[in-house]
This record gives C-alpha cells, structure tokens and sequence, in this order.
C-alpha cells in the first residue's frame, strides 16, 4: 500500500467543502461550501481564494462551456452566468421536500448528474440527470445519502456512492440514454472505518474515494483491490479531483464540521489540500451552452 500526505493548498476553512472540479482554461481549482451556500476559486497563477455567495445551499455545480456555472442548489437546477452575476433558476427540483443537492458532474456527454440527500430522516435522496435542454430526470430514488460519482474512462462504467449504506456502487451506463444500469456493490467500507463520500476516476481506471473521518483519499484498481491512499492531516475528507497543467495533481477538499476542536487538525479542517500523483486524472467535460436559455446567461448591469 502507497501512502502519500497532502499539503495545504487553499485555507477557507470551509463547513463542508466538496465538489473540487478545475478549469484548465483559467488554471482556477472550484469547490463549494455547501451549508454556507458559497462557490469557491483558487487561482494557479495568482495564489488568490475568493468566493461568491449563491443565497442558498449550494451541492454542487459544474463549468458552462465557454464560461458560467450550472449550480445544484436547494431549489434546483441554477444558472449562474459569471462570477460577479446573482445565480438565476432554470429547473426546480424537489422544492417541496426535506432535502437538497449534494454531488453532482458532467457525464463523458456533458449532460449534468447530481443526488440529493435528506435533512429529514423521513426522506431519502434521488439521482437527476439534467439534459442539455435542461429536462431534468430522475434516474432512481431511495438513497440514503446520494454522494460522490464519476465514471469509467470509456464512459461504459458508473460509480456512485450512498454514504449511509457504506458502499459505492458500480454500475453499467447507457452511453446514449444516459440511464445506470445493473448496480452491483463495488466497495464497501465497514462500520467504524469512516464514511464513503466524494470521488473520481482517473485515466486508469483507477477510482479514489475520499473517506469521511479517515483523514485519507484511497486508491482502488477497476476490480476494487485497494492500492494505496493519501492522508490528509485533518479527519473529514470530503472529495476529489485532478487538475493542474499536466492533469496528475489531485485536490482535495475538507469539512470543518464535526473536526477535532483543538489542535492541528482543527486548524486546517475545511482547507483544501493537494498532492502531486503518478498519474493523470479525466479531463472533465462542461455542460453545453447552447441548450441554456440565453436570458439566463446575460449579465445584468445591476449585477455588474
């Protein structure tokens, strides 16, 4: 087993960061705070931090092509047309129930997959499949904590995790359709040895799951033989991504909540964290433009 640590690379000492994707256009790495509802940028070439507030939970989102964010929020499916715009919605999505996004990315089409999980124990979460015209579908519901997915780099193989069952699901992807298929359980991580939550695929194959409470981000071949992990020198790991100018740094984001109340660990709860690997991570595809309304991409000179 390789073991590697990661090192600081962003302090914003996020309540729940998640959702890292980066830009390889602007050089930015992205991530989200999801109860403080906030969008997060990390410039390569300036070193800066800076974030924008949506006004609501924010789960996750994903680059427009040619510029633009398409958000998962509380009430749904948002369009945020740039960085100093205010977010606008294009797709409610369970506005009437006690739950809101969580993760979500573009599949190898550019179409936008996200969950939602429960604040009410009496709810559980759906995966979405949101579709260049923006249709939204609901792929299938019962789940526990819809969290982290990606997919094979063939794009025939797709992975998804419920953190409250402990496992992260593989299943067969309808390239045309985009509908999963024949779930199987993929890995399972056992009671007391942290919670499964974000990941991502790299050009291997190979799938890195960030564990909750584990402080690491571990490394599984495509047949789930473990092969090594990065620690991360606070407990709540939250998710992953590969970014950088040759595509082999993975980024790593934290939560605040529920860290350890003193010490080092509670100093960089939240932070985002970095480690150069050996290999290339996927490069990510954006959601299209062409099928957003363009009322929802204008910027507004009282937005200015």
């Amino acid at each position: 087993m390789i073991k590697n640590q990661a090192a600081s690379l962003a302090q914003c000492h996020a309540e729940v960061g998640e959702g890292p994707v980066y830009d390889p256009v602007s050089e930015s790495l992205y991530w989200v705070d999801i109860p403080a509802g906030r969008l997060w940028r990390w410039n390569r070439s300036e070193r800066s931090v800076s974030y924008v507030t949506v006004g609501e939970p924010l789960g996750s989102f994903a680059l427009i092509e040619g510029g633009g964010f398409l958000l998962a929020a509380r009430r749904g499916i948002l369009v945020l047309p740039g960085w100093t715009d205010l977010p606008r919605l294009w797709q409610p999505v369970e506005e009437d129930l006690a739950t809101q996004f969580n993760d979500g990315k573009c599949d190898p089409s550019g179409r936008f997959v996200a969950g939602t999980a429960a604040v009410d124990p009496r709810f559980t979460g759906a995966l979405y499949r949101v579709d260049h015209d923006g249709t939204t579908e609901q792929l299938f519901d019962g789940i526990g904590m819809s969290n982290g997915l990606d997919w094979s780099p063939d794009g025939a193989l797709f992975y998804h995790v419920d953190t409250l069952s402990q496992t992260v699901w593989r299943y067969d992807w309808d390239q045309a359709t985009g509908v999963p298929r024949h779930p199987v359980p993929f890995i399972q991580i056992p009671s007391g040895d942290g919670l499964p939550d974000g990941l991502c695929v790299d050009i291997e194959g190979c799938l890195w799951l960030a564990v909750w409470g584990a402080g690491e981000v571990r490394r599984y071949a495509p047949d789930g033989r473990p092969l090594g992990s990065v620690s991360v020198p606070t407990p709540n790991v939250t998710s992953c991504t590969f970014g950088g100018p040759r595509g082999n740094r993975l980024f790593i984001t934290t939560a605040a909540q529920a860290a350890p109340s003193h010490g080092r660990a509670a100093h960089l709860a939240g932070d985002v964290f970095a480690i150069s690997t050996p290999v290339r991570g996927q490069r990510r595809k954006p959601f299209p433009r062409s099928g957003i309304p363009p009322a929802l991409l204008e910027t507004k000179a009282s937005e200015l």
